[in-house]
């Protein structure tokens, strides 16, 4: 048989075969859908061929979208629908952050003197008051004022009444208060010998009368990180004692009593600390280590910027709505809290990812993890991961949202994402 002759008998042939295989595949009413994969290859040897994703067993109850550069969707389930996002929603926050405040903005704490031993603290929300950065400030103050008999925190830039959804009033450190002045995130690392005796795990953090205090919850024997301000204020006052301890062991002398109040007229200005890092950098790391503390202190911040101190829960709402729907094109969603932390913020898949589009020029500032340059989310019951990944250099990167509000383990997020990487891969070749 001369070759085009060939040809001709083994397409019929091939032809022949799938259809074969399609009828005795629809007689099995799809319970095997390996067997069409397994007959195209079989008899059409040019064929390739991999069993479609199971969307709807893979993820739970969620949702997914994938989707090219230039929004051509590549895998999509119930995308339109909204989702408790957890902290994939760090990303939102982030973005309004860096287009209304700016990259390179610096948060400032005022400092004053009534010319005699009053020392004053004019709190800006910064969140980044970690006890290096405190025993700086104390350093720069005592060349200001040596003796120091009372310190005076004003708050008035945050609300009294701050209460985040979703947190509670617990000794985890993600559920430490937010407040216009707080040192090292309410938290304190702490270890309570097996004779009982508490010290302080951190060797570049003072032990202070508050951390002595929350330290004889722990068990003998251990170690632990232990939020601090179940009540906003105590957040304040641990801030305050922990630059009392540095401006003591800079030289400073004096009782160093601590007290919230007004800073009158007629106090003078001595120094005004920059935050070290801008807020780019500052983002970097919240998104990193997934800092709720950190993000709603931005959140608040946004709200002031937006409409004016006091910060309140209320004006971080309109700010954070105002910037995703006019920047972003969001409509038909609810930001509670800027952290992912309450159940009642609901995106959906498709918003996610028209948020990852404008958040391109920014991707840099989120981590990245077996190949995927991505923010985390986790709640009990949320499993969520958004971001992008390249499956080939013939598809290209593609952004990519999946939001699951079901039980399943923590990084099962990632066992998702690998299963629509190997897909689109496999597709592509």
């Amino acid at each position: 048989m001369q070759a085009p002759q060939n040809r001709r008998f083994l397409a019929h042939l091939s032809a022949l075969g799938l259809t074969v295989a399609l009828r005795y595949y629809r007689r099995m009413k799809f319970r095997y859908p390996l067997l069409l994969c397994a007959s195209l290859l079989l008899f059409s040897s040019p064929a390739r061929c991999q069993p479609e994703l199971d969307l709807p067993t893979l993820l739970k109850n969620g949702s997914v979208r994938v989707e090219t550069d230039d929004g051509t969707p590549l895998l999509r389930y119930r995308d339109n629908e909204r989702f408790v996002p957890a902290s994939t929603l760090k990303v939102a926050t982030s973005f309004c952050a860096l287009e209304k405040l700016g990259a390179k903005h610096h948060f400032e704490t005022l400092f004053f003197s009534d010319g005699k031993d009053t020392l004053f603290i004019k709190g800006s929300g910064d969140p980044s008051l970690v006890s290096e950065t405190l025993e700086s400030v104390a350093t720069q103050l005592v060349a200001r004022i040596t003796t120091i008999n009372h310190i005076v925190i004003d708050t008035s830039l945050f609300s009294d009444d701050i209460d985040i959804d979703g947190s509670e009033r617990s000794s985890n450190p993600y559920d430490a208060k937010n407040a216009a002045f707080v040192g090292n995130f309410s938290s304190a690392h702490l270890t309570r010998t097996k004779s009982g005796a508490i010290v302080s795990a951190e060797e570049q953090t003072p032990l202070t009368p508050l951390a002595r205090q929350a330290g004889l919850r722990l068990a003998k024997g251990k170690t632990e990180r232990v939020n601090l301000s179940t009540d906003w204020p105590v957040g304040v006052q641990y801030g305050g004692e922990l630059l009392a301890e540095f401006l003591k062991q800079n030289g400073a002398r004096g009782s160093m009593r601590i007290t919230r109040g007004a800073i009158p007229s007629s106090a003078r200005a001595i120094y005004t600390h920059r935050s070290p890092q801008n807020l780019e950098q500052m983002l970097k790391a919240m998104l990193k280590y997934s800092t709720n503390f950190t993000a709603n202190q931005i959140f608040l911040t946004l709200g002031v910027a937006e409409f004016g101190a006091p910060a309140t829960v209320s004006k971080g709402q309109r700010a954070m709505r105002g910037c995703l729907e006019q920047l972003v094109g969001w409509d038909d969603f609810h930001v509670e809290e800027g952290s992912g932390l309450s159940r009642k913020n609901k995106v959906s898949a498709t918003q996610m990812n028209q948020l990852l589009s404008k958040f391109d020029r920014y991707s840099w500032l989120l981590p990245e993890q077996e190949g995927f340059i991505a923010k985390t989310g986790s709640l009990r019951g949320v499993n969520s991961l958004a971001g992008y990944f390249t499956p080939d250099e013939q598809i290209g990167r593609v952004r990519f949202s999946i939001l699951i509000n079901s039980e399943v383990p923590h990084l099962y997020k990632f066992k998702v994402a690998n299963e629509l990487r190997n897909y689109l891969k496999n597709k592509g070749n």
